[in-house]
């Protein structure tokens, strides 16, 4: 779940991502084609463009269209990732992802990424883009990332006999964006576990990272049972008052809720309003 940071207008001809530092790894990125390599031993393949089309030239004569050239802000006409070149599904083949698109002012860059298929001697399309990849060898992790409004987003794929699955997706929550919602999944698509996060980067969350916890800042803060307003109860904490931060809900009014736990003379398990633990 790596997330790049950026500030500004991210710049194209720029390097291709700025990451905090873990262990993981960047595609390799080009910005003009054609470009010569193996997928695999003894294999060569070039992919260069014709026209508007990037195709893929393959063994005995064969071609393979892998997507058009995407249309790019004005003045972002160098395009260090046009192409990235990796591993993405850890098979041991060398992959490709062609940009197909680029948003919000070249922070998000949107990739169709085609695994090499051995058996088929061709590339085959993932039927979702992604944005951002980056790669974590360690635990065999393809990590998407992009920004909407001040908020990062992401997404991390791991495999499962060679097939890619949802294993968490998160996003920055709090109006500081100094909290990390995250959800991490199972194989099977089933949900493992939430975890809150004092944290602004997503590569800091794991199913064993510690709930963040906050202090209620206003006077009377009123617990409710669901998200929602009209829900409230009886029950309320004031200020002060220290609280785990359990799940994260947000209204169609843009408020925030955080399902929190007080340990008082007994448990309590409710919602409140973000303003009562902002500062």
């Amino acid at each position: 779940m790596h997330m790049p940071i950026r500030s500004g207008l991210f710049l194209l001809g720029a390097s291709l991502f700025s990451l905090n530092a873990a262990a993981f790894t960047e595609p390799q990125g080009y910005a003009k084609l054609p470009i010569t390599f193996s997928p695999e031993t003894k294999v060569k393949v070039v992919v260069e463009q014709q026209g508007n089309t990037i195709i893929a030239k393959l063994p005995e004569g064969k071609t393979q269209t892998l997507g058009e050239m995407p249309d790019v802000p004005e003045g972002s006409q160098s395009i260090d990732g046009l192409l990235l070149q990796a591993d993405f599904n850890f098979d041991g083949y060398s992959d490709v992802a062609v940009l197909e698109g680029v948003g919000y002012g070249g922070v998000n860059l949107f990739y169709r990424l085609h695994w090499w298929n051995k058996a088929q001697g061709k590339f085959q399309e993932y039927k979702e883009p992604i944005s951002n990849p980056t790669l974590t060898p360690e635990t065999k992790t393809l990590s998407t990332a992009q920004r909407s409004g001040p908020r990062w987003y992401s997404t991390d794929y791991r495999f499962s006999q060679g097939k890619p699955y949802l294993w968490s997706e998160g996003a920055m929550v709090g109006t500081d964006g100094d909290l990390y919602f995250v959800k991490i999944y199972d194989a099977a698509g089933k949900l493992l576990t939430k975890v809150i996060a004092d944290t602004q980067d997503s590569s800091d969350v794991t199913a064993k990272t510690p709930a963040a916890t906050r202090n209620i800042t206003v006077d009377k803060a009123v617990l409710h049972d669901k998200p929602d307003a009209k829900t409230k109860t009886k029950m309320y904490l004031i200020k002060g008052d220290k609280v785990t931060l359990l799940d994260h809900r947000e209204g169609d009014d843009g408020v925030e809720w955080f399902l929190v736990r007080f340990e008082g003379k007994k448990r309590v398990e409710k919602w409140v309003e973000w303003s009562a633990l902002s500062q």
